[in-house]
C-alpha cells in the first residue's frame, strides 16, 4: 500500500509523513474557515497521498478537481467574466479541444486522460476563484498573504524534519509536502517561494526574511538540485533590483553581492557541482560551469551525436525540427499520447525514438511535443502566457514571463503540470493588479502600501 523509495527505510518515511500530517492538520484548523484556502491547502499536499499508494493517490486527483467545481458554481465565478477572460477562455478551449485529439487519437486511457487534464483544468478554475478572492468587495489580501507565508513555512518545517530524520542524506524524489517520487520541485519551490515572499512582503524584506529565504535554498540543497544555485541569484536579483529600479544604496550592494556568495555555497555544498563531487568539496568555476553545459546540452565534443543531449538540447531539436525543410508528421503535429509520456519508464521512453538521450531530459515544451505534437506546444503557450500577460506592471510581468519560460522551455515544465504552483502564478497576476489599482488610486488602501511597482504609472493598463 505504502510506496517506498530507495535509501530510505519505512520507519523514516513514517516519521516524516507524520510531520507532514500534522502541518496539515495545522493549516487545515488555522485555516478553517475559508473554503479556498481549504482547498488550497489540500493543493499543497500530494505527497501524503501518493505515499499512501496510487488508488489514494487517484482519489486525491478526482476530489480536487470536484472541489474546484464545486467551488466554481458555489461562488458564481464564471457569471463574472472580466476583460481578457474571453481570450484566456478561448486559448483553454483551443487547448482543451488538441489535447482531446491527442487523447483519444492515441488510444490513451481514461485514467491518464483524466489524471492529466485535471491538472489544467484546475488552473483554469483557479484563475477566477483567486480573482474573487483578492478583488470582492470585502477581500482580505493580509489573511491571503499570511496563508501564503504559512504554506511555505511548512514547507520549510518539512524540509528540517527531512534533514533531522535522514540524516541529513539528499532524499532527492522527497520535497516538502509536494512531491513523494520527484526531485524537480525541489528547484521550483524556492523559486516560488522567494516571488510570494517578496509579493507578501511588499518587496520590502528585513533580515527575518532572508533567514526565511536561507530556509526555501535548504529544500533544493537537500533535495540535490543543482539549478537552484544557478537561478535564485538570477530571481533574487531581478525581483530586488531590476522590479522597483532601484540605485545601488548600502542595502543594494549587500543584495548584489549576496547572489554571488549564494552561488559560491551552492558549488561546495552540492557534490556533483564540484571535482571533489562531495559536501563541501572546492570551487572550481571553469569546473562548475563546463558541468553545467554538458548537463545542458550534451558533450559537445562528441561529434556525430545521433541523439539530442540535455534539457537544452531537447528544447533545440524541437526548434531544429520545427525548422528543416523535412516534412512533418501526424505524430509530430499532434503527438503520441499522454501514455507514452507519463506512463512510461526510462527504457521504454528510449525505445520510442524520439531523438532524445534519456526521458530524464525532456523540458516542459518537449513534454507537450510527445504527448500532443506541435499544436499542443502551441495551445499551451498560448493559454498559460496569456494568463501572465494580464499583469499590468510591465517589469513584474516580463520577469514573471521570463522565469516560467525558462521553466517550461529549459526546465521541466512542472509549474504548468502542478495546481499549487498554478496556484501561485494566479496569485501573482492578480495580486500584482491589484497592488496596480491602489498606486493608481482606483480604491483606497485598506493597510499601509508600500510601493513595489514604480512602473505602474507609465504602464497602461490593458
Amino acid at each position: 500500500m505504502f510506496l517506498p523509495l530507495i535509501n530510505t527505510t519505512l520507519f523514516q518515511l513514517f516519521q516524516l509523513y507524520f510531520v507532514e500530517l500534522v502541518t496539515l492538520i495545522y493549516l487545515l484548523n488555522k485555516y478553517k474557515k475559508n473554503k479556498l484556502y481549504i482547498f488550497v491547502i489540500f493543493l499543497f499536499y500530494p505527497a501524503i497521498f501518493a505515499f499512501l499508494g496510487k488508488n489514494i493517490q487517484d482519489f486525491y486527483k478526482i476530489a480536487t478537481l470536484l472541489i474546484t467545481l464545486w467551488l466554481c458554481n458555489k461562488q458564481n465565478v464564471f457569471k463574472k467574466f472580466k476583460k481578457g477572460d474571453g481570450l484566456i477562455t478561448f486559448f483553454f478551449i483551443l487547448f482543451s479541444l488538441f489535447y482531446a485529439i491527442s487523447a483519444f487519437n492515441n488510444n490513451d486511457g481514461l485514467t491518464i486522460i483524466f489524471s492529466q487534464y485535471s491538472r489544467y483544468l484546475i488552473a483554469y478554475c483557479l484563475w477566477f476563484l483567486v480573482r474573487r478572492e483578492i478583488q470582492y468587495k470585502n477581500a482580505d489580501t493580509e489573511k491571503l498573504n499570511l496563508f501564503i507565508y504559512d504554506v511555505f513555512l511548512m514547507q520549510i518545517v518539512i524540509t528540517l524534519a527531512k534533514i533531522f530524520i535522514f540524516r541529513g542524506q539528499h532524499i532527492e524524489s522527497i520535497v516538502g509536502s509536494i512531491s513523494h517520487t520527484g526531485g524537480a520541485p525541489g528547484t521550483t519551490i524556492p523559486i516560488l517561494g522567494f516571488i510570494s515572499l517578496w509579493f507578501v512582503k511588499q518587496g520590502v524584506l528585513q533580515k527575518k526574511e532572508w533567514i526565511f529565504v536561507a530556509g526555501l535554498m535548504l529544500i533544493g540543497l537537500f533535495a540535490g538540485k543543482r539549478a537552484i544555485w544557478f537561478i535564485m541569484p538570477i530571481v533574487i536579483a531581478g525581483f530586488m533590483l531590476y522590479v522597483p529600479g532601484l540605485k545601488l544604496d548600502k542595502k543594494m550592494w549587500f543584495v548584489l553581492l549576496m547572489a554571488p556568495f549564494v552561488f559560491y555555497l551552492g558549488v561546495r555544498l552540492t557534490p556533483t557541482l564540484n571535482p571533489e563531487n562531495v559536501v563541501w568539496g572546492s570551487f572550481d568555476i571553469d569546473y562548475t560551469f563546463d558541468y553545467a553545459e554538458k548537463y545542458q546540452f550534451g558533450d559537445q565534443s562528441i561529434k556525430n551525436q545521433k541523439k539530442a543531449q540535455g534539457r537544452g538540447g531537447a528544447t533545440l531539436a524541437l526548434w531544429d525540427k520545427w525548422n528543416s525543410n523535412e516534412s512533418l508528421t501526424e505524430n509530430d503535429w499532434f503527438g503520441i499520447g499522454f501514455s507514452s509520456m507519463y506512463a512510461s519508464d526510462y527504457d521504454s521512453f528510449s525505445k520510442l525514438g524520439l531523438g532524445l538521450n534519456h526521458k530524464g531530459s525532456a523540458t516542459g515544451v518537449f513534454q507537450s511535443y510527445v504527448t500532443s505534437g506541435y499544436m499542443g506546444v502551441i495551445t499551451t503557450t498560448l493559454f498559460f502566457f496569456s494568463l501572465l500577460w494580464r499583469i499590468k506592471t510591465k517589469r513584474v510581468r516580463w520577469l514573471l514571463i521570463a522565469i516560467v519560460a525558462w521553466e517550461y522551455f529549459l526546465y521541466t515544465g512542472l509549474i504548468f503540470r502542478t495546481p499549487a504552483f498554478m496556484f501561485l502564478i494566479i496569485y501573482f497576476v492578480h495580486y500584482s493588479n491589484y497592488q496596480y489599482k491602489l498606486k493608481k488610486n482606483i480604491k483606497p488602501a485598506p493597510t499601509p502600501y508600500i510601493s513595489m511597482f514604480p512602473q505602474a504609472v507609465e504602464d497602461k493598463p490593458q
